[in-house]
C-alpha cells in the first residue's frame, strides 16, 4: 500500500475512534431548543417562542425538549412570550399580563413570517410526546411593576400537565424563589438560574427543592459542574453561539444544553 493510502487509512480510523469518542462522552447530555429552534439568531427561519419554531425544533432529529417562555394574560391563561412587553417585538402594545386573550389573540410578531402569538396550549402534546418541556415561568409583569397571580399560573402549569402525554417531562424554572417553592410543592422538578458560581452556595442553603441549576458557560467551570452533581443537582448550560463555545460546554459534563442555535450544537454533539 502506498504511503498516501496508510495516511488516508489511518486518518479514517482516527476520524471514527475520534467519533466514537465524542458521542459515548456526550450522548446523555440533553440538547433542548431555547426558545423553540433558537433564540435571537440572525436569519433564524421563525420566530422564537412560535408555534412554527416549536414545531421545527421538536421534529429535529437529535433535540430532546424545548425551553418555552411563559406568561399568564389578564384573563388567566398562559401564553408563550419572551419580553417584558408587546411593544418589544410584535404589532401589540402593553404587557400580556395586562391584556385579554381575544386581544393576544390578534397579535403577530413583527418578523418576516409574522408568527402569531400562541397559548402554551396550542403546542401539539403529541409532538412532546417523549420529550422535555422547560417552562420558564415569568412572574414579574413590567407595565404595572407587579406579580402575576403564583395560585394561577401553577394551576394552569398543572393543567397544562395534566393534558400531556405520560412521557412528557415539565420542569420549571422562576426567578422568584416564593414561586419555586409552590412548584416544587406541586411536584415539578425545578430549575434555578444562577449567573455566577458563586450563588450556588446560597441556593444549596436556601432552596433544597431546586433539582437543576441553569447557568451560562462562561461562567462555570467542569469542576463546578461537578460540585453540583455530587449535591445531587442537574445542570443546564446555556448561551453559547459558537461552535468553539458550544464545544466548551459540552466538555464540562453538564446534564442539557439550552441552545440559542439547535443546529450547531446538535452537530457537535455527533
Amino acid at each position: 500500500m502506498r504511503k498516501s493510502g496508510l495516511v488516508i487509512l489511518f486518518s479514517a480510523v482516527i476520524l471514527v475512534i475520534s467519533a466514537c469518542q465524542k458521542k459515548s462522552t456526550y450522548s446523555n447530555i440533553e440538547i433542548l431548543g431555547h426558545g423553540g429552534n433558537g433564540l435571537e439568531i440572525v436569519n433564524a427561519f421563525y420566530h422564537d417562542n412560535s408555534l412554527e419554531s416549536i414545531q421545527m425544533a421538536l421534529l429535529t432529529d437529535g433535540c430532546d425538549g424545548v425551553e418555552l417562555d411563559v406568561r399568564l394574560s389578564a384573563d388567566g391563561t398562559l401564553w408563550l412570550y419572551h419580553d417584558n412587553e408587546l411593544d418589544d417585538g410584535t404589532n401589540g402594545t402593553g404587557c400580556v399580563e395586562t391584556s385579554t386573550d381575544e386581544y393576544l389573540s390578534t397579535l403577530h410578531y413583527t418578523s418576516v413570517d409574522k408568527e402569531a402569538l400562541i397559548r402554551l396550549d396550542d403546542v401539539p402534546k403529541s409532538y412532546l410526546a417523549d420529550k422535555k418541556v422547560y417552562i420558564d415561568g415569568r412572574s414579574s409583569i413590567t407595565c404595572t411593576n407587579g406579580t402575576a397571580d403564583m395560585t394561577t399560573f401553577v394551576n394552569e402549569v398543572v393543567a397544562f400537565q395534566n393534558e400531556c402525554l405520560p412521557s412528557t417531562e415539565i420542569v420549571v424554572e422562576t426567578r422568584n424563589d416564593q414561586w419555586e417553592v409552590a412548584f416544587a410543592a406541586a411536584g415539578f422538578a425545578t430549575i434555578k438560574f444562577i449567573t455566577h458560581f458563586d450563588q450556588y452556595a446560597d441556593v444549596a442553603l436556601n432552596l433544597p427543592t431546586v433539582d437543576i441549576i441553569v447557568v451560562t458557560n462562561e461562567t462555570i467551570s467542569k469542576e463546578n459542574v461537578s460540585q453540583i452533581h455530587d449535591d445531587g443537582r442537574e445542570v443546564i448550560i446555556f448561551g453559547m453561539r459558537s461552535v468553539k463555545s458550544t464545544r466548551e460546554a459540552y466538555r464540562k459534563n453538564p446534564d442539557g444544553i439550552l441552545a440559542v442555535n439547535l443546529r450547531t450544537a446538535i452537530i457537535e454533539k455527533y
